[in-house]
């Protein structure tokens, strides 16, 4: 299609609406980076220069991404490295460019027709719309506080936070529990005390919980009745040396 009309391509991928419950779905450079996968991957199995090119698989590299894009090569390398941290893509690489190939690509196209009286034999109950938009709304909140807390701790730490980190990220907020303002103020604590690594971070969140804080509230409420300053972290027994 390079210079071509868009018209003359007459095919098309499909693009649930689910995808707005997507954990990247308000990253707008992996968002972007995804859907223009989608639209270049491969329809059909077939090969390219010996290698096998399946369906939902396209060859590329990070500069011809970065220029049909027009985003830097920094933006691209990062986008990827978030897809692959979530396996929404796996990347073959050979000396001369990468397969990049789309996990759940059958998913995405599948065949969704619903005939017009299945809808109208299964029209859920006012209960189940309400429930369904509650749902839909704390899966929006849950979402936009994990994006909010991957955003910070790359601007608080000053560097791209790999996988393993995004996934500490992740497990602090839904195994752990761990409020957004705990978080975030771990993370500053970590800055504060010359500290730049998550092992520092998650000490001060685990000594929190340990001394039973569910929030910065009751950090403060336990101040006043002691009155005395009570020190918001205790984390000399954390190993120092980075992970």
């Amino acid at each position: 299609m390079d210079g071509g009309n868009m018209n003359e391509d007459k095919s098309f991928i499909k693009l649930h609406r689910k995808m707005i419950n997507w954990e990247w779905y308000k990253d707008y450079k992996i968002k972007d980076l995804f859907i223009h996968l989608l639209l270049k991957a491969n329809w059909k199995d077939g090969k390219f220069q010996g290698y096998d090119v399946p369906r939902g698989s396209l060859v590329t590299g990070r500069k011809q991404l970065a220029e049909e894009l027009n985003f830097s090569e920094q933006s691209i390398r990062t986008a990827i490295k978030r897809l692959k941290s979530t396996n929404e893509i796996t990347i073959k690489t050979t000396k001369k460019f990468s397969i990049i190939t789309i996990v759940n690509y059958e998913q995405y196209q599948e065949n969704n027709q619903v005939s017009n009286q299945q809808l109208t034999n299964s029209q859920p109950t006012t209960n189940q719309q309400l429930t369904t938009i509650e749902e839909y709304k704390n899966i929006r909140n849950k979402e936009y506080i994990f994006s909010s807390c991957c955003n910070m701790a790359e601007e608080i730490f000053g560097r791209t936070i790999n996988p393993t980190e995004v996934n500490l990220i992740k497990e602090w907020l839904e195994e752990k529990n761990y409020s957004e303002e705990l978080i975030k103020e771990a993370m500053r604590l970590t800055i504060v005390n010359g500290k730049k690594y998550f092992n520092y971070t998650t000490g001060i969140l685990q000594n929190w919980e340990d001394r039973g804080f569910k929030s910065l509230e009751d950090i403060r409420q336990k101040e006043n009745k002691k009155q005395e300053p009570v020190e918001l972290f205790d984390c000399d027994w954390i190993n120092e040396e980075e992970n």
